[in-house]
């Protein structure tokens, strides 16, 4: 009896274990099936029984339309001078340009790009194919890699157009050789866009059909842009090469250089041995890198001038407030010296009255001796923050690349050198000049990485007087 009995109790305790899931089943069935009838019918795959299925129509994007553009430009030769009697021609319309080089197309629908021609003493001087001269959306047929380049929609388009002098100059290219082949470079266009921008450069070569051109932008000695392709030597030694300005760039107006070049180790090999056979062994190897290069005005002068006028306040600002701490400093450390050696401090003071950057402040305490607070004082609280306070003005004033103060990149990088040269020679005069004149040990406050002593000031001379030296020209960038 009591068998039988604990065989029921297990067959009902199974029963309960087997229902528990089947609980928990049923209620997340009967959830999910109340989320089913409250969310809408979506069908993924259209019912074929059904006779008349409903699209869904996605929501057509809002239509833009093409605005009213003009075009200014100015025309110019190599070096900036303007080009009057220029003629510009858009599909039906045509321009002069004035004796200042400036021209202008009233506002009109151009679409989206067209061919430009240009014309000097009735002869014709350069054609430019797919200038961008619209923003008309249904006309966009730029492909290919510098589709993302292309603004559709520029905020404004304004040109600079270089040409020879005589029109016919153009077939007496400027060029380099190398051995008896040269590359020359002829008629450049510069299209601004307001974001960005785009400059087209022909030339003739003697390279063979098919080699490649690369070409590349820069300023002041710094490259600021690069060609995407090499543009290709056609049939009859023609070729045009294309460099995009990048939008988040701001470019300044002003002279650039615009380089042209050829290179053997980046072609194909076959091809070399191919050209070879024709030009003769060894033609193109031995040359190695073939290059040309041109000035190239973009922008406009008065807006150049105004720029430069900036930078060349800032920095004569800066290297005159350098030259003071500098001058101050060396005042400073020659009166210790001079203190050091037995100077009498009323003969030291009279001395000194007359030097440059001294701040008629004593550094001799009541016995006639080296007051090493007063030389803290004049250190840490006055000289060291004074200084601190222009290189953080140096470093944080002019952010990003947007300010007129960064349009040379040399000026700007040495007078950071200038100023942090500077900052270093007041540890090392005070750390191994000063201190070991009276047998001090070294302040904490004058720690220097390297300890090589009077060579490191002797190295720090050097460089600062070099960066006074090639920041001269950036402080008499503008002429009286």
């Amino acid at each position: 009896m009591r068998e039988s009995r604990s065989k029921l109790y297990l067959s009902l305790l199974s029963l309960l274990v087997l229902l528990i899931p089947l609980a928990v089943f049923f209620y997340y069935y009967t959830d999910l099936m109340q989320e089913t009838r409250e969310r809408p019918v979506v069908r993924l795959v259209h019912d074929p029984y059904d006779d008349e299925p409903e699209e869904e129509k996605a929501p057509e994007p809002p239509a833009v339309e093409s605005r009213e553009l003009e075009v200014r430009g100015r025309a110019c030769v190599r070096g900036g001078d303007a080009l009057g009697d220029l003629k510009l021609t858009l599909g039906s319309q045509s321009v002069v340009s004035a004796a200042d080089g400036s021209f202008f197309f009233p506002a009109a629908k151009r679409g989206r790009s067209t061919k430009l021609l240009l014309e000097l003493a009735g002869d014709e001087v350069a054609v430019f194919e797919g200038v961008l001269v619209g923003d008309d959306p249904g006309a966009i047929g730029a492909r290919g890699s510098a589709l993302e380049l292309l603004p559709s929609r520029p905020a404004r388009i304004n040109w600079t157009v270089q040409v020879s002098r005589d029109g016919a100059g153009e077939k007496k290219l400027e060029g380099s050789r190398g051995g008896e082949i040269s590359i020359g470079l002829g008629a450049v266009l510069v299209e601004g866009w307001g974001t960005g921008g785009r400059i087209s450069v022909q030339g003739t070569t003697r390279l063979p059909p098919g080699a490649g051109i690369y070409s590349h932008l820069s300023f002041d000695g710094f490259r600021v842009a690069g060609c995407l392709d090499p543009a290709i030597v056609s049939g009859t030694g023609q070729w045009q090469g294309t460099v995009f300005l990048s939008p988040d760039h701001r470019w300044y107006s002003g002279s650039h250089e615009l380089i042209a070049s050829f290179n053997v180790v980046v072609e194909d090999p076959q091809m070399i041995l191919e050209w070879e056979k024709k030009l003769g062994e060894g033609a193109l190897q031995d040359a190695g890198e073939i290059s040309a290069q041109c000035g190239v005005f973009i922008g406009d002068p008065e807006v150049a001038e105004k720029e430069d006028s900036e930078v060349q306040a800032y920095a004569l600002r800066m290297v005159n407030a350098a030259r003071g701490y500098r001058d101050g400093l060396r005042s400073r450390v020659d009166e210790i010296l001079r203190l050091g050696k037995g100077w009498d401090p009323a003969l030291l003071s009279v001395r000194n009255g007359s030097r440059p950057g001294w701040f008629h402040e004593s550094l001799v305490d009541e016995d006639g001796g080296f007051s090493e607070g007063l030389w803290r004082t004049y250190l840490d609280e006055q000289w060291r923050p004074g200084l601190s306070a222009l290189i953080k003005e140096h470093r944080e004033g002019h952010p990003g690349s947007e300010s007129t103060v960064r349009k040379y990149q040399e000026c700007y990088s040495r007078l950071e050198g200038l100023l942090s040269g500077i900052f270093q020679m007041s540890r090392v005069y005070s750390m191994f000049v000063v201190y070991p004149r009276f047998d001090l040990k070294p302040h904490e406050k004058d720690f220097y990485l390297d300890e090589r002593g009077r060579e490191d000031l002797t190295v720090l001379r050097r460089i600062v007087d070099e960066h006074f030296e090639r920041l001269e020209r950036f402080t008499a960038l503008v002429g009286e």
